[in-house]
């Protein structure tokens, strides 16, 4: 895992997520924010922000969004749980956006979590890999399966 923290002054920005001191919103800042750890960590896109309640809605205003949709999951004791959240959703007249299209590859999801202890005006990005660190690699195949492997780089 790799992090790096930002912060920001959230009295800069008016109520629908635009900079009143430079003429951009908040989720543009997000996006040089992700310029900036990618080009800090290369290889690595940061995939997660962790952020509190008030600045999911400051990020949330720049969204074309419904009324009853809400930027962010929530940390549940502490750990990222999906599956947690989407079990409370089921049961909120509010729906959840978990994550958007990463700056660098819509196609790879860009987490929003909500950790409301941290401070205002910082923001943490993160780079989680996709696979858990106990997974020590591929399954080894059992006699008579067929292997395939393709090996790309990236």
């Amino acid at each position: 895992m790799v992090e790096q923290h930002y912060k920001f002054n959230g009295t800069d920005f008016n109520e629908h997520g635009m900079s009143t001191v430079r003429d951009e919103f908040f989720l543009d800042l997000i996006k040089k924010w992700e310029d900036d750890f990618h080009d800090r960590y290369l290889p690595f896109f940061a995939n997660y922000l962790f952020a509190n309640a008030s600045t999911m809605i400051l990020a949330n205003q720049c969204l074309v969004t419904e009324p009853n949709e809400d930027l962010g999951m929530e940390l549940i004791e502490g750990e990222i749980d999906l599956d947690t959240n989407l079990k409370i959703e089921n049961f909120s007249k509010r729906l959840t956006i978990y994550a958007l299209g990463s700056n660098h590859d819509l196609d790879e999801p860009f987490y929003f979590i909500r950790d409301d202890s941290m401070a205002d005006g910082m923001v943490i990005l993160k780079y989680v890999p996709e696979h858990d660190e106990d997974d020590l690699g591929p399954d080894i195949p059992v006699e008579g399966e067929k292997i395939k492997v393709s090996l790309t780089k990236r």
